[in-house]
């Protein structure tokens, strides 16, 4: 699904490299891909480098995204 490089051989393009080029609008149905492929872990981390670089403007939607499907995990 998602395109091989060398930045990470076993997935492809990483998580947060995939997260920090997807614009906000996209970005929930983007994490839903990401959870069905990937450990749930790694879309955690990726979504909170995403929200840490993100402008203040995005927050209450990242927050929301973040709550949604990574809010149950410990």
């Amino acid at each position: 699904m998602f395109p091989r490089t060398e930045a990470d051989s076993d997935h492809g393009v990483s998580a947060v490299e995939l997260l920090k080029r997807t614009p906000i609008d996209r970005l929930e149905e983007t994490v839903q891909a990401l959870k069905r492929h990937r450990p749930a872990a790694e879309v955690r981390k990726a979504l909170v480098e995403r929200i840490a670089h993100a402008p203040l403007s995005d927050f209450e939607s990242l927050k929301h995204i973040y709550l949604k499907h990574c809010g149950d995990s410990t």
